[in-house]
């Protein structure tokens, strides 16, 4: 089900639900008599559904309107979802849903009953005529599915869901309605369509998907190979290294490759047809550099290659930089991975609960294992099941069926140790990197600490590093080119929505083909500010910290405020956190990220407030802040969240924090805190924002301490974090706040 989904899966699988629909009129429930089932959901769904976010909404909705045959009203709410991804990315929003579209008009004509494959034909050669080189490239993606593995998972889901039951909830009634209206799609035109696109398809590109290299360490790295057959002469080389192997790999190789490249799609050792254990972020540094001595002695390259990639991908690129290959003369990592302590698997030297979900996702086989991945009932039983336990994080591999190896592994690294910085550049190492770089991350992307990390530290040991950055309204995937136009609540300015997949095209030009450089990329450093409409450029990362309010941590007629004049009073605000309760677990686990929010959440937290802001002005950068505390343990892990109140009461995400006490001062060594005994914290390494911060709003601190079930609790007691148990956590954390605290805000002045 994993191949039929695709990228759509990822929609669906945002989805929560409580509201219920009843079944009891129907007395035999099985595949043989399903329609009269999904014809009855399919009628109910939409009067029980409920789901703020668009993409998803019209995504599960026309699919809905399709199991109820209700064609014409399908294709507009298609277009809908279209309509979202058109401005940043018009050649994946073009493809979407041509496997819907093209059944719906065949199935429509009057003659299909009787003379479907013909009619089914005619209408995918029309709109395979009507979209663009790079859409056409990317239609296998959208007609991949197993009808038997389907039909299977509905059978499934009717046994364990429906069988015996009143009712179900409108989550599992969209989950049956949507598979079976997939089952009947997939069955009646898969092997049409695929037959159709094995023709037209073979003219353009030849595909060598099975190569093996082999590497000094004797072991196999697994690369696929895709070349333009309208290129005539050697040509540069466009590689993406990734541990996500897939089939549809072969697709976005030939996307790139239809600007007139060749592209290598290499997988991390361990993955598609090597041998070797996956160790993922363990060897790249090395790998890379082996498939670029076989790249540059084929006869179809012409010595130079290119690298480029998100996330896991983007990491990749920055390995491959540490031991930098002549061949390689550019890279654009895009929502960057800062392995180790900057943001993955720990955040500012907190372990996160999701590390071992992902590497579950990655090293299950040789693929990726995405059913296990999105599975969100069962992963969120398992951290609540070790929230609720109170066991050493250590265990949760156990408690989640298996232990992992990397899991462990990785535990054994709390600090920034050689182990991490054998992975990427360290320091000095960034001053000898010496070629054009295209750095993309987004305000919300989850990696923007790496990508920002990896920038500020190029820029730091490089004083004429030629590197760009692009950043904007953007989560993990927008930075990779997904762009929404309205993401988690907020709806983006119109301007934001630039299309990064032509931006990068144009940069490969630009350094591989000597064309001009990208006309977007005005300086250095290109933001956009949210609520302008408007993209800004600098040329240097410092000039955001040259202007900034500081607010002081005061307390006037018993609340709490954020004060620019600071007391000479020496006081404190105390919070007090009972780490044996765990009560909140399941309100813990159902909160929602949401860049707009009417309230939030601030149990285990204090809460700061400016006063209203009488005249508009421009945040951007980081925040950061100077915390003077005392607690009555060794140690603590403290996360901050700041909002702008706007005038509506509404609460506007701007940045956040999560970090360990004992490693504010350097993440490679950690140093305890005394007990009762007042120190001072530094608050950094958290994400950069720009925004107009509007008249009439007012800046909201929400600062505490951290205990949920996604990440490591630190019960204070020095030990080593991930095997403290709720045993250590003894009398409740107190911590006191003082008022000579205070948080630096960046304005701009431009």
């Amino acid at each position: 089900m994993k191949q039929y989904f695709s990228f759509f899966l990822i929609l669906f699988y945002s989805l929560s639900f409580s509201q219920k629909i009843s079944i009891k009129q129907f007395e035999k429930i099985d595949f043989n008599q399903i329609e009269s089932l999904v014809q009855y959901l399919s009628s109910q769904i939409p009067q029980k559904y409920d789901e703020k976010d668009k993409a998803t909404y019209y995504d599960n909705i026309f699919r809905i309107s399709m199991a109820a045959g209700k064609y014409e009203t399908a294709m507009k709410q298609l277009d809908s979802v279209k309509s979202i991804f058109m401005e940043s990315n018009p050649t994946i929003a073009n493809a979407m849903g041509t496997q819907h579209e093209i059944y719906i008009k065949t199935i429509v004509n009057p003659n299909s009953k009787n003379n479907f494959e013909k009619i089914y034909k005619n209408e995918f050669k029309k709109k395979y005529e009507e979209l663009s080189l790079k859409s056409q490239i990317s239609l296998p993606v959208y007609f991949k599915g197993d009808s038997d593995q389907i039909k299977k998972g509905v059978v499934d889901l009717l046994q364990k869901e429906f069988v015996g039951k009143d009712s179900v909830n409108v989550n599992t009634a969209l989950e049956l309605c949507r598979d079976y209206n997939g089952y009947i799609v997939v069955k009646k035109s898969f092997h049409l369509a695929n037959q159709y696109l094995k023709e037209f398809d073979a003219e353009n590109f030849t595909v060598k998907d099975s190569i093996l290299i082999k590497n000094k360490s004797n072991s196999n790295i697994s690369i696929r190979v895709v070349l333009n057959n309208k290129i005539k002469k050697p040509e540069s080389t466009i590689i993406i290294n990734t541990i996500y192997a897939d089939e549809n790999d072969i697709n976005d190789a030939k996307v790139k490759a239809s600007y007139g490249y060749n592209c290598v799609y290499i997988y991390t050792r361990g993955k598609h047809l090597s041998n070797h254990k996956i160790e993922p972020f363990e060897h790249e540094q090395e790998d890379i550099n082996e498939v670029i001595n076989w790249i540059i002695k084929q006869p179809w390259s012409n010595g130079k290659v290119g690298m480029i990639g998100g996330s896991y991908l983007g990491f990749s690129q920055w390995a491959a930089a540490k031991k930098l290959h002549p061949a390689l003369k550019t890279i654009i990592p895009q929502a960057s991975v800062g392995i180790g302590s900057m943001d993955f698997p720990m955040n500012n030297n907190v372990f996160g609960t999701y590390s071992l979900r992902w590497l579950n996702y990655v090293t299950n086989n040789k693929t990726t294992d995405a059913e296990n991945f999105r599975n969100e009932e069962k992963w969120n039983s398992v951290y609540k099941k070790w929230y609720v336990s109170g066991v050493p994080f250590n265990k949760l591999d156990s408690i989640s069926g298996n232990r992992n190896e990397i899991f462990q592994r990785w535990l054994q690294h709390p600090n920034y140790d050689q182990f991490w910085k054998n992975m990427v550049p360290y320091k000095e190492e960034f001053s000898k990197i010496n070629i054009p770089i295209l750095t993309i991350t987004g305000y919300y992307d989850s990696d923007q600490l790496g990508a920002l990390y990896y920038f500020r530290n190029h820029k730091k040991y490089n004083k004429n590093a030629n590197h760009y950055l692009i950043i904007g309204p953007y989560d993990h995937s927008g930075a990779q080119g997904y762009i929404k136009n309205e993401l988690l609540g907020y709806k983006i300015d119109p301007i934001a929505e630039i299309n990064l997949t032509e931006i990068c095209m144009e940069w490969f030009d630009y350094v591989l083909k000597e064309k001009n450089k990208p006309t977007f990329l005005k300086d250095k450093i290109n933001y956009h500010v949210m609520g302008t409409n408007e993209w800004k450029h600098s040329s240097s990362i410092e000039q955001f910290d040259e202007h900034q309010l500081k607010f002081y941590f005061q307390k006037h007629n018993n609340q709490f405020v954020l004060s620019q004049s600071n007391s000479k009073k020496r006081e404190f605000s105390r919070l007090n956190i009972n780490f044996e309760d765990r009560s909140d677990a399941d309100e813990l686990i159902k909160q929602e990220f949401n860049i707009i929010k009417s309230s939030i959440y601030n149990n285990n937290n204090l809460t700061f407030s400016t006063d209203t802001f009488d005249e508009p002005f421009e945040f951007s950068g980081n925040f950061s802040g100077t915390f003077r505390i005392s607690v009555n343990k060794r140690d603590v892990d403290l996360n901050v969240k700041l909002y702008e109140v706007l005038p509506d009461g509404k609460h506007f995400l701007l940045s956040s924090y999560l970090g360990r006490a004992s490693y504010s001062q350097n993440p490679e060594k950690r140093m305890l805190l005394t007990p009762n005994k007042k120190a001072t914290i530094q608050i950094k390494n958290n994400e950069f924002v720009s925004k107009k911060i509007e008249k009439g709003s007012r800046l909201f601190a929400v600062i505490g301490v951290n205990k949920n079930p996604f990440w490591q609790i630190n019960y204070g007691s020095g030990k080593e974090v991930s095997e403290e148990s709720i045993e250590d956590a003894k009398e409740p954390l107190e911590i006191k706040f003082y008022n000579d605290s205070y948080i630096k805000i960046p304005i701009s002045q431009n």
